[in-house]
């Protein structure tokens, strides 16, 4: 078999934060935010598309307002962004992130950094 199959959790209603792939080139997360449910701030540790599922995430960047990305929309988020993604409007936000190339690449912990 030459590909690689990869599972994620379909319709969760709590919080979820799960590390989907992680090869040498890229790494993909799948998030599920409940509505009043945020990421800790932090430092984008590499160029980042933010792949919108279900509901609407509140985007924050650096020191700019809030913006509104729909289902169906994706993001993209440049390398080393302080960056706080949210949910305040839907009951359940679902997305992926998508870092590419994978964050060692750039010499950038694997981990986002936080920030305050």
């Amino acid at each position: 078999m030459i590909e690689k199959v990869y599972e994620f959790k379909k319709d969760a209603k709590t919080k979820v934060v799960e590390k989907i792939v992680n090869t040498e080139h890229v790494q993909i997360n799948h998030i599920v935010l409940p509505k009043g449910e945020q990421m800790p701030k932090h430092y984008s540790n590499s160029y980042v598309h933010l792949i919108i599922i279900k509901g609407e995430m509140t985007l924050t960047l650096e020191d700019q307002e809030p913006h509104n990305y729909k289902e169906g929309n994706i993001v993209y988020v440049p390398f080393n962004v302080k960056m706080l993604i949210q949910n305040l409007n839907s009951d359940v936000l679902e997305f992926f992130v998508i870092k590419a190339p994978h964050p060692r690449k750039l010499n950038a912990p694997e981990e986002a950094i936080k920030c305050e």
